[in-house]
């Protein structure tokens, strides 16, 4: 049903960072990249917000094609939900490190 929906893309775009958060964590404190070396999270996150802001813009672009504003205003918001977090998590890991 996601698939045939006309927000797919906008969905995995939104949901994408979900996904990838533990292996970002992984690659951040596990071998060679321990968390001295911060900025494999401060990418993490700095990807985190441009998938989020992406899905943002494809939600109202589709949105605006479809004439359906229900699924488009529900996928913004669960789009703009995880954008704050990334963003303050990936300064306080910058300003504890620098």
């Amino acid at each position: 049903m996601l698939m045939k929906s006309r927000f797919a893309v906008a969905w995995a775009l939104a949901l994408a960072p979900l996904l990838l958060f533990i292996p970002a964590f992984m690659l951040a404190g596990m071998g060679l990249c321990t968390f001295s070396h911060p900025l494999v999270m401060v990418a993490a996150f700095a990807i985190f917000a441009m998938l989020e802001l992406a899905a943002v813009s494809c939600f109202v672009r589709d949105a605006r094609r479809a004439g359906e504003s229900v699924p488009a205003i529900f996928g913004i918001g669960l789009a703009l939900l995880p954008l704050a977090p990334s963003a303050a998590v990936g300064f306080l890991t910058v300003s504890d490190y620098l």
